[in-house]
């Protein structure tokens, strides 16, 4: 593994000393241009009408699921309460028949 690196490092190294400083300077100019525009692209796209109402309409959606889910949630907890008080119910009704009155 030691050796690998060693090796990457030196093709790296002989690489760079290959180029001219006239050739490194194109190559970083070029990088700082791509940059720019890359910079400039994004503006462009984040100040476009039709990703900010994308943007809204998915804001949007996840409120609608959230209320969903909590929706949701409180009518399950609402079933869990009513089928628990049921069962209540009937194991008490059938202690009263069998004629058992202590309740566990």
């Amino acid at each position: 593994m030691r050796t690998l690196v060693i090796i990457t490092l030196a093709a790296a190294g002989l690489a760079l000393s290959a180029c001219s400083k006239e050739d490194r300077a194109d190559v970083g100019e070029g990088a700082a241009a791509v940059g720019s525009e890359v910079k400039e692209a994004a503006k462009e796209i984040a100040a476009n009408p039709d990703v900010k109402d994308a943007g809204a309409a998915i804001g949007n959606a996840g409120a609608e699921a959230a209320d969903a889910v909590k929706d949701t949630a409180a009518d399950v907890q609402e079933g869990v309460a009513d089928a628990s008080a049921e069962a209540r119910r009937e194991a008490d009704e059938q202690r009263a028949a069998s004629g058992d009155t202590s309740r566990k």
